[in-house]
This record gives C-alpha cells, sequence and structure tokens, in this order.
C-alpha cells in the first residue's frame, strides 16, 4: 500500500501558526462535532468459502517466500515475479471478494450509525493511544520511550532514551492548540529530533541499522495505513471538524495527529518517561472529571517502565524454541491475514471499476506487502520471533502486545479500571479490576508461572474474582456491568477474533527450553491463561 507523505515532519503548522502557552489544558476542555472516528475493523460475514480463499492466497504466497520453496537465492522476489505462481488463488479471492460477504466491524465505534457527534477531546484520547499502538509491537515500545545511537549528519552516536511523541493538534483560523496523548500535557518542540538525524534502535530484537528519523516516521507511517488506516488519515490529510473551544464561539478547524521523535536525554539521567502529570484543569466541570480518571497509554505501560522490568534471572533468561512447526505457521498467517483483511474494503472497490488486469495486479501486491512485513528481510514490525531461539525476557512483552492489540476494551482491561464489584455473599466495594494474562510453562520437574501484566515470576496462581461476581465500570463501555465470566468470554472471543494462533494458546503447545548458563535443554508446555483480579480500594 502506497501511503502519502506525513503532512509535517517538523513543528511547521499550517499557515505559519504558532502554539500558544497551555494548549493541552484547553483542548481537554473542548469538544468537536465530527463523524465519529471507527476502529473500522473489516470481518467475514458468514462467508466460509470467503475465508478459505484468503486462507489459501497467504499460504501460498508465504510457501513460496519459505527458504525451503525452491526458490532461487540470486532472484528477488517481487509482486511481478510472484504473480504466475498465484493467480488462481488470487481470482478465487476476487471472485468471493465479489460476492459482497464483507462488513466493517462497528462494535468499538463511538457512535453505531455515521451522523457526526459531539465529542469530547478527552474521550478521543484512549482510543488514539490504542490504534497507534497495536499498530506495531515496535510502535509501542517507542511510545513508551527506547534506547537509541543518535548521530547528527557525520557525527558520532551517543546512547539516548528516544520517544514517539503522538500530539493532536486542533488548527483553527487563527490558533493551533497541541496535546501530547502521552503525558497529557503541552508537547515540547524543543526536544524534537530533525529529519534528517540519523539513529540505531537498541532495544527489542531489532536490526540495529542506521536510518534517518523522516525514514522511521515513514516506516511507522506505511505500519499504521496496513493496520488502521482512520489513524493514517488522521496522520496525513486531517479531518475536518466543527470545534467549540472555553470562551470561543463554534469554529471550523483541522483536527490531526502529529509525530515526532524526541530526544528525553541519557539513559539513567533525570527524564522520566511514563509518569503522566496530571492535566491543568480549567474548570472542575464534568469534563476535568472524566479526564482524572481516563485510560492513557501510561496505565497499560506502567509495568514496562525501566524500574519496574525484571532482570533476566532463572527462568526468564533461558532460551525457548517454538517447536510446533504448524502453530508457527499459523501464528504467521494471522498477522498477514490481519494486514490482508484490512485491504480487503479497498480491494473490493477497485473490483467494481477496474480490469481484470489491474485488479489481479491490485490483488498481488496487497498479498505481497501483507507477507512482506511478517516474515521479510529482519527490519521494524516483524514477527519472526517465533522462528527461532529468543529470550523469555524478551518473549513476555510480545506475548502481551499480541494480546492487548486485540481490541482497545481488552488494552484497558490490562491497565485496569476503576470499578464496583459484588461478589456473591458479599455487598459492594470499590477498586481496581484487571485482566491478568498468565504464562504456564510446565515440565516434568516443575511448572513456572509468569505475570504476563509485568513479566514477574508467581509463586502461585493469583487470587481471582469469581465467575458468578458483577462488576460495574462505566469506562469500559458496552462491556458495563457484566458477570466476569462474560467477560473472560468476550476477551476471548476479541482474541479469537484477532489473534487466532494466540487463542490457541490457551489449550497449549510444546515448546524448547534451554539454559542460558548450563545448557540444559528441557521439553515444556506452554499455555497462556487469562483472569480478573481485583485490588480494593477507594
Amino acid at each position: 500500500m502506497v501511503v502519502p507523505a506525513i503532512h509535517s515532519l517538523s513543528w511547521e503548522l499550517p499557515g505559519g501558526a504558532r502554539l500558544t502557552a497551555a494548549t493541552a489544558a484547553l483542548l481537554q476542555q473542548s469538544v468537536c462535532q465530527m463523524s465519529p472516528l471507527a476502529i473500522e475493523t473489516p470481518r467475514l460475514v458468514n462467508s466460509p468459502d470467503l475465508e478459505a480463499a484468503l486462507n489459501q492466497l497467504i499460504a501460498m504466497v508465504m510457501t513460496l517466500r519459505s527458504p525451503t520453496s525452491g526458490w532461487p537465492a540470486d532472484v528477488k522476489l517481487t509482486p511481478e515475479r510472484l504473480a504466475p505462481y498465484i493467480s488462481e488463488e488470487v481470482w478465487n479471492l476476487l471472485d468471493r471478494l465479489s460476492l459482497g460477504h464483507l462488513a466493517p466491524q462497528r462494535e468499538d465505534v463511538l457512535e453505531v450509525d455515521s451522523r457526526e457527534i459531539i465529542a469530547p477531546i478527552p474521550s478521543l484520547v484512549p482510543r488514539l493511544l490504542w490504534m497507534l499502538a497495536s499498530s506495531g509491537y515496535e510502535v509501542m515500545h517507542l511510545v513508551e520511550g527506547g534506547r537509541a545511537s543518535v548521530r547528527s549528519p557525520n557525527g558520532a552516536g551517543t546512547v539516548r532514551v528516544v520517544r514517539l511523541v503522538p500530539v493532536l493538534l486542533l488548527t483553527t483560523a487563527q490558533d493551533t492548540h497541541a496535546l501530547d496523548l502521552v503525558t497529557q500535557t503541552d508537547p515540547s518542540p524543543s526536544l524534537q529530533l530533525s529529519p534528517d538525524t540519523e539513529i540505531s534502535l537498541l532495544d527489542h530484537d531489532l536490526d540495529g541499522a542506521w536510518r534517518t528519523v523522516e525514514s522511521l516516521l515513514m516506516e511507522i507511517l506505511e505500519v499504521v495505513a496496513q493496520t488502521h488506516p482512520p489513524l493514517c488519515t488522521l496522520l496525513t490529510t486531517g479531518l475536518i471538524v466543527e470545534a467549540l473551544c472555553p470562551f470561543q464561539a463554534w469554529q471550523r478547524a483541522t483536527l490531526r495527529l502529529h509525530l515526532h521523535l524526541a530526544d528525553m536525554g541519557m539513559q539513567g539521567g533525570t527524564t522520566t518517561l511514563t509518569t503522566a502529570p496530571q492535566p491543568v484543569a480549567l474548570s472542575t466541570g464534568p469534563l476535568a472529571r472524566a479526564d482524572s480518571t481516563a485510560f492513557t497509554l501510561d496505565d497499560f505501560a506502567s509495568s514496562l517502565t525501566e524500574e519496574a522490568t525484571p532482570p533476566m534471572t532463572g527462568i526468564l533468561g533461558d532460551w525457548l524454541t517454538f517447536s510446533d512447526e504448524d502453530w508457527v505457521r499459523r501464528f504467521l498467517a494471522d498477522q498477514a491475514k490481519r494486514v490482508l483483511i484490512q485491504a480487503l474494503p479497498s480491494l473490493a472497490e477497485v473490483a467494481q471499476s477496474a480490469t481484470e488486469e489491474d485488479r489481479e495486479r491490485a490483488c498481488v501486491e496487497l498479498a505481497y506487502r501483507a507477507t512482506q512485513r511478517v516474515d521479510g528481510p529482519k527490519a521494524l514490525f516483524k514477527h519472526t520471533f517465533v522462528q527461532g531461539a529468543g529470550l523469555l525476557a524478551d518473549l513476555w512483552p510480545r506475548f502481551r502486545w499480541y494480546l492487548a492489540q486485540s481490541s482497545e476494551r481488552v488494552m484497558q482491561l490490562m491497565g485496569g479500571l476503576p470499578a464496583q464489584v459484588l461478589s456473591p455473599g458479599r455487598g459492594w466495594q470499590q477498586g481496581i479490576l484487571s485482566l491478568r494474562p498468565l504464562m504456564y510453562l510446565v515440565t516434568d520437574a516443575k511448572t513456572w508461572i509468569i505475570d504476563l501484566g509485568s513479566g514477574r515470576l508467581l509463586p502461585t496462581a493469583p487470587l481471582t474474582l469469581p465467575g458468578e461476581a458483577v462488576v460495574d465500570t462505566n469506562q469500559a463501555g458496552d462491556w458495563a456491568n457484566q458477570r466476569i465470566d462474560a467477560l473472560i468470554h468476550l476477551v476471548e472471543q476479541h482474541v479469537a477474533q484477532a489473534a487466532p494462533a494466540m487463542a490457541d494458546l490457551s489449550h497449549g503447545i510444546p515448546v524448547h527450553v534451554r539454559g542460558l548458563e548450563t545448557g540444559e535443554d528441557q521439553l515444556a508446555h506452554l499455555t497462556l491463561r487469562w483472569c480478573f483480579t481485583w485490588a480494593y480500594g477507594g
């Protein structure tokens, strides 16, 4: 998919406008009249034939891309060279797609119809953060902050902490107001790295290649375009809205999301990456009260700070290899399928007016790009960690992300939400409701329980809420006022839809665990389970 250029890679605001003081506080008290900002995840509607055709196409492309396919090592695989080998699968998919068995999944939109709504700016924050963080594992960690070698053109590199800063901009005829979505404060343009600055990312199994800030942002935009097209629109052209800010009249404005990389200083310095300062309220009205408990990415990411990250000791310092090759293939195919399904609506539109040759070319290109992202050359945004040995300390945060990216609701619950609970035989209690994903590793001699929320080894399974307990949390939207067993079922549905291979882990798969120091190899069984826990409090 070819995406338009980022509207601005620096703080060059439209019309020469400049940021005014305390813009974050003003935005938190503003509302927009706009079309619903939807997480438009297409789904297959009662069409096993369409899904089968999709699976066959993905499987054929990934087979041709595999090292054992017999493809000549000195011939680069391109969409043009790929096309003759997948023509049958491509036309099988196009024929099924022409029957119209595709519909958007509207479960997570701000409103159920297409009419314009009144959206307080704070209500957009969790949605935008989830869409950005769920677009890629490395994207989420860049938003949280990570280590990188940074050098100016032709200069020497120094290790710094860099952060991908998502800034929401509201531009009117007179002013531009900005809000850092993570810190909930005014952004700091002085920390921005220039587009021609070169960086080499050092964390999370990356390739260590030098790239400019501009090229990295374009890679991120490409990934966002594949996973969340509505967010890509907000990052490029922006949305025309009617805005109402305190002490101003209704006015036409542009709502846009801006991304830049910020230099947060040396690791171990005084810069704080994940502490989100409380926003400055302009009043004590309902918007200010609602924002004081609003979910942010910091709620989800707080366990990944340097201070909280567990050391690589014991089983966490051992190597794990996935020995179930069928599961590995399903996992990689799931990720490619997720990208391709996002592109099906645009492919269906092309099919209505394009020639047969153009239709086939478009489908081949989409299939190539979907699989390229999954198992292409080692770089950003790949999913190939399941194909070789990896440290358990690197595995648990990846599994955590694959569960969280299944839906905004799942990510919110993993971060913890204020709620009330009524258990049988007890009265109502107030506290924090948290979805706890647990990874079990079982050998003949021992069982390890790893909390995917923190990476901690647990001595025993945590105390969980009973399935018949009822919880009430107004921040969970249509998931509020549910029994615990019903919430577990909803989580299972979302994970099964977004990442079926991850859902399969609830039944367990065989793996091999090798001690980093001893070299001892053990056969183990890996299983994922999830439960709800409760922290009492006011």
